[in-house]
């Protein structure tokens, strides 16, 4: 047997235990009993590198870039759950339904809820960006929860006037959906009280009972609210809200909800500034709810380096450590690692 050989099998070695251990791939290994004094330079693969890059070109708006960092990785790791959710969930902000789908089909087979959560975020974003802005109250069907965001507190803890109109406007949306639960959702406290149990004393003061609301007053981001209310909603078997805010928040709002299993099936407004928000959202101008919307359903903004293999792949047969394997082999090579070309053949 060549040395190559023997260097490519050894790699094709390495390859399988890191599939199957858990293990990211560093360096390729070198012999160097065989030419003894011969150190040659080892080139690093790292998939944490593309992963972080295409996730900071995507902040910075640069969505082509992003995915071709994202491609990079895929070629290395292509069974990676968060960077073929991101694939589909960025395919789509261009226009690539194909690529889309294509991530969305692999992803199923590897993480099914993550595969919701990335169809979720692709459908929220289109829906949030067509939401024009009205104030009337709205009649729903079925087990629907109201759901008001909060607005910042004076510093006194009294409630600023956008908030006052936010639950004014909540309030005349529970008098349409009598029946209907409630959550007031926001925390940031000032003088010891929370823009939610501000908002719950407001409400009840002005008729609305008691007991049809709770709060959820641990949230200083729209991120946050959308989780810990989705935490408090699932408790209670509801996936479908009316979701209460002001016009220059309720197209974010709505992003971040859809991301975290919250459809978003009707919306009130305040009528703050309502005819600056009359027009959708145009393409470019999703790039930042689709960005928020991926951090709302906690998919990494950063990978640390090392990256394991996910613990949830597929049982796909025993096809898939070698396939795996070989994939990764040829991108090492591919990338120019000396460890195996250093290597005179035989």
């Amino acid at each position: 047997m060549t040395r190559v050989k023997r260097a490519r099998l050894a790699a094709v070695g390495v390859v399988a235990t890191a599939a199957v251990g858990g293990l990211v791939i560093g360096a390729l290994p070198v012999d160097h009993s065989a030419q003894p004094g011969v150190r040659p330079a080892v080139t690093a693969m790292d998939p944490s590198t593309f992963y972080n890059s295409a996730q900071q070109k995507f902040a910075a708006g640069d969505v082509t870039g992003g995915l071709e960092s994202l491609q990079q990785m895929l070629s290395v790791v292509p069974v990676d759950p968060y960077a073929l959710a991101l694939q589909a969930i960025w395919s789509a902000q261009v226009d690539d339904a194909a690529g889309s789908d294509a991530a969305l089909a692999k992803l199923n087979g590897i993480n099914r809820t993550l595969h919701t959560t990335a169809r979720n975020i692709i459908a929220g974003v289109d829906a949030a960006a067509q939401i024009v802005p009205d104030t009337s109250p709205k009649t729903v069907t079925g087990r629907t929860a109201i759901v008001i965001l909060g607005y910042g507190l004076n510093g006194n803890g009294k409630m600023a006037p956008e908030l006052i109109r936010r639950v004014t406007a909540g309030k005349a949306q529970a008098e349409a959906a009598a029946s209907a639960p409630i959550v007031v959702a926001g925390g940031a406290p000032k003088k010891g009280i929370t823009e939610a149990a501000a908002m719950k004393k407001w409400l009840v003061a002005n008729g609305v009972d008691a007991g049809r609301i709770t709060e959820e007053g641990r949230s200083g981001s729209t991120v946050a609210n959308a989780q810990n209310t989705a935490e408090i909603l699932r408790g209670q078997g509801i996936n479908d809200i009316i979701l209460i805010t002001s016009p220059n928040h309720i197209r974010r709002a709505a992003a971040d909800f859809a991301a975290v299993g919250l459809r978003s099936v009707a919306t009130v407004t305040t009528a703050t500034e309502l005819d600056k928000y009359r027009e959708p959202l145009t393409r470019d101008r999703q790039k930042g709810i689709r960005l928020e919307a991926t951090r709302a359903a906690e998919i990494p903004a950063t990978r640390t380096a090392g990256l394991p293999l996910p613990d949830n792949l597929p049982d796909t047969g025993p096809g898939l450590i070698p396939e795996f394997g070989e994939k990764l082999l040829e991108s090492l090579l591919d990338a120019g690692s000396s460890a195996i070309d250093s290597l005179p053949a035989e």
